[in-house]
């Protein structure tokens, strides 16, 4: 092999080897995601809300989960609930209190693959000043082109929290304490 062709067939190799290693960024599309929770009332049924603003980036490796990271704020006065009455009071001082405190954040620490398509993310939930820690079971649904040949890839994250532990205790137990979350992310590789 010359000397020219030995030098491409090492720069292809190392390229590819950079490739591999180098983990993927993404930028949460708020058109096609939805940030979703339900919450317990008066023992009977459960009342379903969402956030309509919100924002985010994931950095994902296929390969090595420890070079993961999902970063998602929030805007609590976006909260709703097909009900504007109700959706006042929760961004209210008793609840949200969205005027001192407008955002909401996950920031997730550790993941821990359980198979290809499943992960357990751990990361820290803040919300009216208070950070928890916050456990999300996440499946991943695909990656593939979007409209414009974007790439484009999609997840699905479950995961439950405690309002007391924010400081959110207004009209317990009659409203439950416990409130699941569904997030379902669309994401566009930057």
């Amino acid at each position: 092999m010359n000397t020219h062709y030995r030098l491409l067939f090492l720069t292809l190799i190392a390229l590819a080897g950079a490739t591999a290693v180098r983990a993927d960024s993404y930028k949460i599309d708020p058109v096609h995601s939805r940030i979703l929770f339900k919450i317990g009332h008066f023992g009977v049924g459960n009342i379903y809300g969402r956030f309509d603003s919100f924002s985010g980036d994931i950095t994902f490796d296929q390969n090595d989960p420890s070079k993961d990271a999902v970063n998602v704020e929030i805007k609590t006065d976006s909260v709703d609930t097909n009900a504007p009455a109700r959706d006042k009071d929760i961004r209210s001082p008793d609840f949200f209190n969205a005027a001192q405190f407008p955002t909401a954040t996950f920031k997730g620490k550790s993941f821990k693959k359980i198979d290809d398509k499943t992960y357990e993310i751990t990361g820290e939930f803040t919300l009216r000043g208070v950070t928890k820690p916050l456990i999300l079971k996440t499946t991943l649904i695909g990656t593939g082109p979007g409209p414009k040949g974007e790439t484009r890839t999609g997840a699905e994250a479950t995961g439950t929290l405690k309002r007391s532990d924010f400081d959110v205790k207004a009209f317990l137990p009659a409203v439950s304490d416990e409130v699941g979350l569904i997030i379902a992310v669309e994401a566009i590789k930057q």
